[in-house]
C-alpha cells in the first residue's frame, strides 16, 4: 500500500500477526533488507515494513527533507495502519528515524532496536568524502563504479568473499535508484544529519544497539556512543558484519531481534 506522508507517498508492507514492529531500512537499501527476519519472525509480530523516500516502491521525492520529517513520516506510517504504540527495528537510516520518533513522540515507540546507526554528525574528513561520491552521482547517476565504491563501506571482507550474490543484489539496485530522489536522501541522511546526542537521555523504552563488529560507516564506537546515551540500553557486536548487518548475518540479527521483542513487547 501507499501511504501519503510529508516526505512524499511511501510504500509500506504489512507482514504477518502479533505485535506491531516497524521497520525501516538503510540509505540505498529498501524493505526488502529486512526480508530475512520478516520470512524468520511474521509468526510472531506485525511487520509494518516501509521503503523510505526515493528508496524501493515509495514515490521518488526529490524536495528536500530531514531526519525529523521522517520521524513525523514514520508516525503518518503508524496512523495509516492503526498502530498505536510498536516495537521499532532501524539500521542506519531507520535508526536515525527510530530515535527522533522515540523523543518526538514517545508514547509511539515501545522498544527500540537500533542497528548500524549514529545519534552524532560524522566527522568532516567523512563527509568530505561522501560529498566527493555524491558529486560523482549528481553528474554521472548512481552507476556501476560509484555502487562498487560503496561495498567495502557497507560490507564486511568476509561478506564480500562469502557471499557475493548479496554484494551483487545491493550494487545492481543502486544503480536502478532514481538520481534526483538519491540526492535528496543523502543530503537529509549524511549532509543535513543533526547531532542528537544530548536528547539521547530522553528515549525512555527499552532500548538494544546492534552493530557490526566492521561497520566502516558507523563503527562500533558509534554504537557505544549510542549506548552509554540511552539508560539501560544494551550493546550486541555482530560478528562479520559490516554496515548491513541484516543481510550479512540474518540468522544472528533475527535472533536479537526475537529476544528482545518478545522480553519487551509480548512478555
Amino acid at each position: 500500500m501507499l501511504v501519503d506522508t510529508c516526505v512524499g507517498r511511501l510504500f509500506v508492507e504489512v507482514i504477518g500477526d502479533g505485535q506491531d514492529v516497524l521497520l525501516w531500512h538503510s540509505l540505498l537499501c529498501d524493505g526488502s533488507m529486512w526480508r530475512p527476519q520478516i520470512r524468520l519472525l511474521s509468526d510472531r509480530y506485525r511487520f509494518i515494513n516501509v521503503d523510505g523516500p526515493g528508496h524501493g516502491r515509495s514515490e521518488p521525492t526529490r524536495r528536500k527533507y530531514s531526519l525529523w520529517d521522517c520521524a513525523e513520516a514514520a508516525r503518518e506510517v503508524l496512523d495509516a495502519v492503526g498502530a498505536k504504540s510498536v516495537g521499532l527495528a532501524g539500521l542506519s537510516w531507520g535508526g536515525m528515524v527510530g530515535m527522533r520518533l522515540a523523543i518526538r513522540h514517545p508514547t509511539r515507540v515501545r522498544a527500540l532496536a537500533l542497528c548500524d546507526t549514529n545519534a552524532q554528525r560524522d566527522p568532516p574528513w567523512k563527509l568530505a568524502g561522501y560529498r566527493a561520491l555524491s558529486l560523482i552521482e549528481r553528474v554521472v547517476g548512481p552507476v556501476e563504479p560509484l555502487a562498487r565504491a560503496l561495498v567495502p563501506i557497507y560490507f564486511s571482507p568476509v561478506t564480500v568473499r562469502t557471499k557475493p550474490d548479496v554484494v551483487a543484489d545491493f550494487v545492481e539496485r543502486v544503480i536502478r535508484m532514481d538520481a534526483r530522489a538519491l540526492a535528496a536522501s543523502v543530503d537529509a541522511v549524511l549532509f543535513s544529519r543533526d547531532d542528537i546526542s544530548a536528547q539521547l537521555a530522553e528515549i525512555r523504552v527499552p532500548t538494544l544497539v546492534l552493530v557490526g563488529e566492521d561497520d566502516r560507516a558507523t563503527p562500533v564506537a558509534a554504537a557505544e556512543h549510542i549506548r552509554a546515551g540511552i539508560a539501560g540500553a544494551r550493546l550486541v557486536r555482530i560478528p562479520d558484519a559490516g554496515h548491513l548487518s541484516s543481510l550479512e548475518q540474518p540468522s544472528l540479527v533475527a535472533e536479537e531481534l526475537e529476544a528482545f521483542f518478545d522480553l519487551h513487547l509480548r512478555g
